[in-house]
């Protein structure tokens, strides 16, 4: 059975190539997607995969009497396809693989010329062994006689009406040229009718469009997303690393402020968890961290709290909100952000005597 895929000289009728070309399009996305961390893989599996669909291709050529230049074209753009997906790893590419899908469909249409197709092939490779036999054959009587040239003539029958009884149970494919009722065969023939020239045509050409746009459009669209969470995230590095007039209150927080007046509360944690808590712009993290309440009942919301690789919380907020986060700190009994509460007793007179937060008290 594997000897009749490598064959070039045999025939594949429509539901052996069909199978064999949508198989080897399905291995080469699995194993592309699970070897994508590793090219030459990709490329070995592409190769293999783009071979098996060549000979195949070759022998439905020959099944319906086609003319070789057919055979260039399924390959090359499964070839074609197949680099992109390995050179560009995005799996938006492998809407590429529509095209040489097309093209292929396209040649299943062909109705066979060849008979006694075997599993689908006909060819110098003997796959009648792998047909599943009756557990019993008839067997035709033979009567005795006395005239050699009768006992001849009745041993030739029997032989003759068992070979046709093992073909008729062998499942043994017997394809009509001359079928009238070919499906495959008409659809192809009012595609290609002068009336609906046009419309196929067209409908192959956005099916190109599609597979080569698509993945580019959806390509761009996810550069630009990570493109914004790169600019974002080197923003908030960028603000962190310019965090200044650091002052320690007595419940052992601190306050510091960024080149925009932007207020950061900073905590030594109790949990090992680096990376973002909680991010206003996504919505998604700890419920406990989208705002600091005060005893009295006020809220602010938080920019975004994140933890440091040292164990330190750093809260982030507006600096639209700084001359009323600082004012609470200082007048106000506790606060509760992340879970954590710190008392606030002594600390209207630590930042009463710092040079920078005692400018946002007398205001």
């Amino acid at each position: 059975m594997l000897k009749s895929l490598f064959c070039l000289t045999g025939s594949d009728d429509r539901r052996r190539f069909i199978a064999i070309h949508l198989s080897c399009y399905l291995l080469f996305i699995i194993t592309s997607t699970i070897f994508s961390f590793n090219g030459l893989l990709s490329l070995l599996a592409l190769s293999i995969c783009a071979g098996i669909c060549t000979l195949s291709t070759k022998r439905r050529l020959n099944d319906a009497n086609l003319k070789i230049s057919w055979l260039l074209a399924p390959t090359a753009s499964f070839l074609i396809a197949g680099l992109i997906i390995t050179i560009s790893d995005n799996t938006t590419s492998y809407w590429l693989l529509l095209v040489p899908l097309a093209i292929s469909a396209f040649l299943m249409t062909y109705k066979s010329q060849k008979n006694n197709h075997i599993f689908g092939y006909a060819g110098h490779i003997d796959l009648s062994s792998y047909i599943k036999q009756g557990s019993s054959q008839p067997q035709q009587r033979i009567e005795p006689t006395f005239n050699q040239h009768e006992a001849k003539v009745s041993l030739s029958s029997a032989h003759q009406g068992t070979a046709n009884t093992y073909v008729k149970n062998s499942g043994v494919a017997q394809d009509s040229p001359a079928a009238s009722d070919d499906i495959g065969e008409a659809i192809r023939l009012k595609l290609l009718n002068n009336k609906h020239k046009a419309l196929t045509l067209t409908i192959l050409i956005l099916i190109v469009l599609l597979a080569i746009v698509l993945p580019a459009a959806i390509t761009s669209v996810d550069d630009d997303v990570i493109a914004a969470n790169k600019n974002e995230k080197t923003a908030i590095e960028q603000s962190k690393s310019a965090l200044s007039h650091e002052v320690t209150l007595p419940d052992n927080f601190s306050l510091l402020a960024s080149s925009f007046d932007g207020i950061t509360i900073k905590w030594q944690g109790d949990q090992s968890i680096s990376g973002f808590l909680w991010q206003q712009t996504t919505a998604q993290g700890d419920n406990s961290c989208q705002v600091i309440s005060y005893d009295n009942g006020e809220v602010i919301r938080t920019l975004d709290v994140n933890q440091e690789s040292n164990g330190d919380y750093l809260a982030r907020f507006s600096p639209l909100d700084t001359r009323v986060i600082i004012k609470n700190i200082a007048i106000r009994s506790s606060f509760t952000l992340c879970g954590y509460t710190f008392s606030l007793n002594g600390s209207q007179a630590i930042l009463g005597k710092h040079r920078y937060y005692s400018t946002f008290l007398e205001q």
